[in-house]
């Protein structure tokens, strides 16, 4: 526990600002941010129940999965152009 405070407290000095803490420095490379938001939005869970219960049942919940997908597709065409054009910081 102290080893892990000592590391926090050493690289809290780099932070500059808040925006600077939240977003890395704008030096996150991009596929660690994609893995981020994807470990973000989904769960273990989505991706064990929803084949399970698909292949059990009557494949309508193979319907979310595919709703994700081109969910994510949807909003990186339409959404992620403006959040880099206007350097939106979300938490």
């Amino acid at each position: 526990m102290g080893s892990i405070s000592l590391y926090g407290i050493y690289n809290s000095r780099k932070n500059i600002s808040s925006e600077d803490y939240f977003l890395a420095g704008r030096n996150t490379p991009w596929w660690v941010a994609m893995f981020s938001i994807v470990a973000t939005e989904t769960s273990v869970l989505t991706f064990v129940s929803v084949p399970g219960l698909s292949y059990r049942e009557d494949w309508f919940f193979l319907q979310l999965a595919m709703g994700y997908v081109l969910g994510r597709v949807l909003v990186s065409i339409f959404l992620l152009p403006q959040y880099f054009k206007g350097e939106i910081t979300s938490i």
